[in-house]
């Protein structure tokens, strides 16, 4: 009994230090959070903020970072406005086991099969708060304009440290759009930027975004024991609010909402790796 007892008291406090090395980890790469803000990141949730009145979101980033760059560049813009958010996510064992190249490798792929990204859904407030339907079609472009050449996810057997493809997705928000994606990577962090290379249009008609005023970019971090997973949106020129016939759009609500659904898709993909 006293033996049984010493084996999952061993387990309990090798689980608890697991959790601890995790949270050191987090407060070393983001030292300018709030309490409420790890413990938040602790309890796998991501924590955001936006520029919007004076609004910062560099914290939210590893200082250094090609993300943490751009985060800076976009607290500084006068027009627009950006939201930075940022969650941890741990390792399962298979990501765990492998050495620091494999993993930069493995979660490279993994992020960049968009076509799984079909039929992502995402909190709708238009449709009352409820489930729906975020992006239709998700395909990667033989080039910036045939739509008739749409090809498959790229697997790489080598990690690049540049990267642009050009991708075709349609959503329930702005209809079907083209993307230019540019990767910037390092040993521990991966960094793509989606720009838009056509107009965002609100029921078809009105434009909400023009061509290359959307920057959507998403990154991870290396950690020992974990991934910092980031998202940076930014719009420029642009302000916040969209009114057609009636209908309001809150740009910066309808991206975050975007966020969120990027960051369940991308977790669903890390699970993946770890059955494969």
């Amino acid at each position: 009994m006293n033996k049984r007892f010493l084996v999952v008291l061993f387990f309990c406090l090798l689980s608890l230090a697991g959790l601890f090395a995790s949270s050191v980890e987090v407060r070393e790469a983001l030292p300018l959070l709030s309490e409420a803000e790890y413990q938040a990141l602790d309890a796998g949730e991501m924590v955001y903020g936006r520029t919007l009145d004076g609004g910062k979101i560099a914290q939210f980033f590893v200082q250094g970072t090609e993300a943490s760059k751009r985060a800076e560049l976009a607290q500084q813009e006068e027009s627009g406005f950006s939201i930075g958010a940022v969650s941890y996510i741990p390792y399962g064992p298979k990501l765990k086991a492998m050495d620091p190249s494999e993993r930069q490798l493995a979660v490279f792929n993994a992020i960049r099969a968009i076509s799984t990204q079909e039929g992502l859904t995402y909190i709708s407030w238009r449709a009352g708060n409820k489930e729906k339907v975020l992006i239709e079609k998700s395909s990667y472009m033989e080039d910036s304009k045939n739509l008739n050449k749409l090809v498959t996810d790229p697997v790489a057997t080598v990690f690049p440290f540049t990267e642009q493809s050009y991708v075709y997705q349609r959503d329930s928000s702005f209809g079907g759009n083209r993307y230019l994606h540019t990767y910037t990577n390092t040993d521990k962090e991966i960094f793509v930027e989606i720009s838009n290379i056509s107009s965002l249009k609100v029921l078809g008609l009105f434009t909400a975004v023009k061509a290359g005023q959307l920057s959507i970019n998403m990154g991870t971090y290396q950690l020992d024991e974990g991934l910092l997973l980031v998202a940076l949106t930014s719009v420029r020129d642009r302000k916040p609010e969209v009114s057609v016939l009636g209908l309001t759009v809150d740009l910066p609500s309808a991206f975050r909402r975007r966020i969120v659904a990027l960051q369940n898709w991308f977790i669903s993909q890390l699970n993946t790796l770890e059955i494969e």
